[in-house]
């Protein structure tokens, strides 16, 4: 375009121009194809030998331009020429003064190439140096600089802000080659690629660095030497772990699961992994749930329940779960990497300072072995550890009970689902019995258990594993082999009924084995309880029952035979408290007042208790009164003078009653006629 003008402008001073006119316009247009011819030189040097244009148009023109001009000169005063020429000069001068400042907007950086002058032999491009090319520095905002016009070109971008949810994964696009066998850059001290000629005189590489920017910052970045990607912070949400797998490092020794531990922030400082040895693959070290970390993709892989894919080596969410042992059982662990042990079932020694195993590394330095571990968690713990690292049996320690019944396909995954139903063939005739055995395995005992009973594999994925088959082998393979051995051997020797007749020694010598055997395992035995005895034959269970009942009918009425004796026992003993109490009361009387007293008022209490008349009709009343008790009390008294002697009553100390006058027999208030009717008398007086 600039062109274009020049060539117009040209045609016109040649028409009506003067010769001073020539020279101006010829000056202009030599300035503008000078710099038109720059500019195809640098694309040249930027696009390689694929630019086309090559300013060679623009240098013919500006030969016939200078010829022209030149000649134009000739007809020109010296004087005037040289007062034009020192006026461009000083306009030149003021006007490149004014136009070599440039202040940066706020919230932008200035990037700044060198249009003219030769290239840096390492660095063509983009320099550290004041060579041609792209500066490496930049121009901070809110900031003002003076450049040399025409030599200097500044192009304003925005500052580089990254989210807070995210962070700046960060790509060079000068520096130096890094090797074949690393996919990031080596850490370069460059004040978080803000320097950039720090970063390239310090032998930065170019593609992914292993710095990052953090999340919610703003950075002055030369946009034309860094590439800045905004990707997501890792997440790990509570109660989850996250597994690490370095992208980079050094290589791993054959045979070995892990590379070395390097503290390098939670894999946040990639730099100080890489030089400290860091080597690839699965990491030892794990991300704890609930928190963000600033983790570098390319350098690192992070393996969480929020990107949990079916590649994953059999990863499932249950392996990405912190471990928790729930109350009634104690955690058996099984490391899967360390030391060899001199023998299969040999338990791991106990080791400091690895805080229930959640710093393998320190595990393994201190010479951990490989394999089921003397050490367990206890019940309630909870802790976050690598399942490529260990496994973790649960083993129940409350109270077991075992029962030797017939099961349901819902049962197949209870501690007892191969106890079957006792049986035991004795005289030919199967008898089948229920048994149940209470046990505990006590924290101490449970390692030992898992070593020999399955479920101490070191290889695979660890993790949580609550599989009850090394308890349900223990249970089939020791505890089941001692019942069924001990019946069969009893019932090889015994009729059907001295099987029977000993059920209780059975039951007692049964117990005794039963711990005695698991004593050796250390594993406590409380109650065997032997149910019922059943024959499969219905005659025979028919036979058994039968004294049984008979038993039973036998044991009731001797339970009936005992109530009637107590009862009577009871009563004699009343009829005792009773005439003791009696004769408690007829002492005491007497000892008041006197033995003839207490008779007679017994007597006249006896006589006030017989009926006496109403009426009494006119007649002789002396057969009557010889019928009433009254006359009977002399015969009375005399008995009783006879059965106590007559030393005790004796002269007038014994009661009598006068004879002379009928009417002192009768009650005060009977003041009877001269004629009595007899036949108001009542019967019962006779």
């Amino acid at each position: 375009m600039n062109l274009v003008v020049f060539l117009i402008g040209f045609g016109v001073a040649v028409y009506f121009g003067t010769p001073a006119g020539y020279v101006l316009v010829g000056l202009f247009g030599i300035v503008v194809l000078a710099r038109r011819a720059a500019h195809k030189h640098r694309m040249r040097d930027e696009q390689g030998e694929n630019w086309k244009n090559n300013g060679c148009a623009e240098s013919g023109l500006i030969l016939i331009l200078l010829s022209l001009t030149g000649r134009e000169l000739s007809k020109v005063n010296p004087l005037v020429i040289f007062l034009v020429v020192l006026a461009v000069l000083l306009l030149i001068a003021v006007l490149g003064a004014w136009s070599g400042y440039r202040t940066v907007p706020a919230e932008h950086v200035g990037i700044v190439r060198r249009v003219l002058g030769s290239s840096h032999p390492e660095f063509r491009h983009i320099t550290p140096h004041e060579t041609r090319g792209i500066l490496a520095r930049t121009l901070l905002p809110d900031r003002s600089s003076w450049l040399m016009p025409m030599l200097y070109e500044v192009e304003y971008v925005p500052r580089t802000r990254v989210a807070e949810d995210k962070i700046g994964l960060v790509t060079a696009k000068a520096g130096k080659t890094r090797p074949a066998n690393r996919s990031v850059a080596m850490s370069v001290e460059c004040d978080n690629f803000q320097d950039g000629q720090a970063f390239l005189l310090n032998g930065g590489e170019q593609g992914k660095q292993v710095d990052t920017l953090a999340h919610g910052q703003t950075y002055d970045i030369n946009t034309k030497l860094f590439k800045v990607k905004q990707v997501d912070r890792v997440h790990v949400p509570p109660g989850t772990i996250g597994l690490v797998n370095a992208k980079a490092g050094g290589l791993r020794p054959p045979g070995s699961l892990f590379g070395p531990h390097v503290e390098c922030e939670n894999f946040q400082n990639g730099g100080r992994f890489l030089a400290d040895g860091g080597e690839q693959g699965r990491q030892l070290a794990i991300l704890q749930g609930g928190a963000y970390y600033n983790i570098n993709p390319a350098l690192f892989e992070v393996v969480t329940v929020n990107n949990l894919r079916k590649k994953d080596g059999g990863l499932t969410a249950q392996h990405l779960q912190e471990i928790s042992i729930p109350i009634g059982y104690t955690g058996v662990v099984i490391t899967l990497d360390g030391a060899e042990p001199d023998s299969s079932d040999q338990l791991g020694p106990r080791i400091p300072g690895h805080q229930g195993f959640q710093l393998p590394w320190v595990f393994l330095r201190n010479g951990g072995h490989r394999g089921v571990q003397e050490e367990t968690l206890r019940e309630g713990t909870v802790c976050a550890l690598n399942p490529y690292f260990v496994r973790v049996v649960l083993i129940p320690t409350r109270l077991l009970i075992l029962e030797w019944n017939d099961k349901t396909p819902a049962e197949s995954r209870n501690y007892d689902a191969h106890l079957g139903r006792i049986a035991v063939t004795v005289q030919g005739h199967r008898l089948l019995v229920e048994m149940s055995q209470t046990l505990q395995i006590p924290p101490a005992s449970a390692p030992i258990l898992v070593s020999k009973n399955g479920g101490s594999q070191t290889t695979g994925l660890g993790g949580l594993d609550p599989d009850p088959l090394p308890v349900q082998r223990f249970v089939e393979r020791v505890l089941g082999a001692i019942v069924a051995s001990y019946f069969n051997e009893i019932a090889a020797a015994a009729t059907v009924r001295e099987f029977l007749e000993a059920y209780a020694e059975t039951r007692t010598d049964l117990a005794s084995q039963v711990r005695n055997a698991l004593q050796e395992w250390g594993v406590e035995v409380r109650n065997t309880t032997l149910g019922e005895f059943r024959a499969e034959d219905p005659m025979l269970n028919e036979i058994l029952k039968k004294p049984a009942h008979e038993q039973m009918r036998s044991e009731l009425l001797d339970l009936e035979l005992a109530n009637a004796e107590r009862e009577d026992a009871i009563d004699v003993v009343r009829v005792q408290a009773e005439s003791r109490r009696m004769a408690l009361d007829l002492k005491a009387r007497i000892d008041v007042l006197g033995l003839n007293n207490v008779m007679v008022l017994e007597m006249l209490a006896e006589i006030t208790k017989a009926p006496v008349p109403q009426f009494i009709g006119g007649g002789d009343l002396s057969a009557y009164l010889e019928t009433q008790p009254i006359a009977r009390l002399e015969e009375l008294l005399d008995k009783m003078r006879s059965l106590h002697g007559d030393d005790a009553i004796t002269g007038d100390a014994r009661p009598s009653l006068a004879k002379g006058d009928a009417r002192a027999d009768l009650p005060p208030q009977a003041d009877l006629p001269a004629q009595a009717d007899v036949r108001d008398v009542p019967r019962d007086a006779g």
